[in-house]
């Protein structure tokens, strides 16, 4: 049975502008934009209400060990606003001693100044947006920054962590950008590590639908890499973070020792947590629930909460298991993997069922275990690195379909 989350996650919309391959959802408000007075600054005002109204909705709740201000770019606030948010939680929920609290950066869009102000609203980690350092392949990405402002900004934040004023940071990188090729991604690669950030995250690009780049990509106006030169990418990567000493311990995340993110590490492990904010998808109690993605859709919504009644997934009375292939998807994401016979029996199998399923699955997943993709040690099965979570996609398809075979 799920506890009392102790990990919340906050949506803040707000973009400059919209990248090209972006989906979430944002409200870009321009270069000018100003939060506390000034132009955008009421929409920006009326959005922060409505967001400490829900999160003020809720009842079953506990102190916070992890929280995470996401977007969007959050760094568009002033640093008095992410104070305030913070000083919301910690007067209504509580916050633990040494709790992880993240918020997402974007280059050109803070500086030394208002840096230090969201330290002392108590941030104590960055995740820094960068994507890439090659001013072609940003312009291209639509991106507003340059290579310029990644480097001040990684300067600032290594600064920060070395003299102490924060625990970590992380810096994104996005693979197989179009027009990219091994020369462009290793030198992102080498840039991002000459600066030692504790943490990297490093995505996939996915092409979704009503982007920009699916436009482009259906229209043939742009070349994307193709799947073996992905995979090169893929090794390349892995070759070089590892003898940088970063260690893969998610299909999408490295870190050197102690500096894993805390907070996502919720989402892999299948706990549960909150989510505040327009778009924003929670999993408190073991139902996921994802709010409207409209302004004025979740305005209204967020109203009901306060006014009439909360939705079920938020309430602890209607605590549920997370579904056990959801477990396995996201278990198998991590490093470590997942230990079976444990799993089976957090799900109320007996030993016979339990046996009988495994000896299903592994017969699905014997030809990825011959290709060395999977391993395992005892009841543990994990994916090798690179190539077993470099291909991860097919192993866990093929789980989906073990899944429907024993129900």
């Amino acid at each position: 049975m799920n506890k009392f989350p102790r990990s919340a996650y906050i949506h803040i919309p707000f973009c400059h502008r919209r990248c090209f391959y972006c989906d979430f959802a944002v409200i870009p408000v321009g270069d000018k934009v100003q939060s506390l007075e000034g132009f955008g600054s009421e929409m920006i005002k009326n959005y922060l209400h409505f967001l400490f109204k829900e999160i003020l909705s809720i009842r079953d709740k506990a102190p916070l060990s992890t929280i995470y201000i996401g977007g969007g770019t959050p760094s568009i606030l002033d640093p008095k606003q992410i104070s305030e948010l913070i000083g919301l939680f910690k007067n209504n929920y509580g916050v633990d001693y040494g709790a992880e609290i993240t918020m997402e950066v974007d280059p050109a869009s803070f500086n030394k100044e208002s840096l230090y102000g969201f330290i002392d609203a108590g941030v104590n980690r960055f995740s820094l947006g960068a994507q890439s350092f090659n001013n072609q392949i940003l312009k291209i990405a639509g991106r507003r920054h340059s290579l310029n402002d990644v480097q001040y900004s990684c300067e600032l934040l290594q600064e920060a962590q070395l003299q102490g004023f924060i625990k970590s940071w992380s810096f994104d990188l996005i693979q197989d950008f179009p027009e990219s090729n091994k020369k462009t991604w290793e030198d992102d690669l080498y840039k991002a590590i000459s600066y030692s950030p504790p943490h990297m995250s490093i995505y996939d690009l996915s092409i979704e639908k009503g982007t920009v780049f699916n436009r482009f990509k259906n229209s043939g106006k742009l070349s994307f890499p193709d799947s073996d030169e992905s995979y090169e990418n893929s090794l390349l990567k892995s070759q070089i973070l590892q003898k940088a000493g970063y260690e893969r311990y998610e299909i999408s995340n490295y870190s050197i020792a102690g500096h894993q993110s805390r907070h996502n590490r919720v989402y892999w492990k299948g706990l549960g947590w909150w989510a505040f904010g327009q778009g924003s998808t929670s999993s408190p109690f073991g139902s996921k629930f994802t709010r409207p993605r409209v302004s004025k859709e979740y305005k209204n919504w967020v109203d009901q909460q306060h006014d009439l009644k909360l939705e079920d997934s938020l309430l602890k009375i209607n605590n549920k298991a997370v579904d056990l292939d959801e477990r396995i998807m996201l278990g198998m994401r991590l490093k470590e993997g997942v230990n079976f016979k444990r799993l089976f029996f957090e799900n109320g199998w007996n030993r016979e069922k339990s046996e009988k399923n495994l000896m299903k699955l592994l017969n699905i997943w014997d030809k990825y275990q011959k290709k060395g993709l999977l391993l395992n040690e005892g009841d543990r099965y994990f994916l090798s690195d690179p190539m077993g979570m470099d291909l991860s996609n097919q192993i866990l398809i093929d789980m989906f379909k073990w899944s429907e075979l024993i129900n």
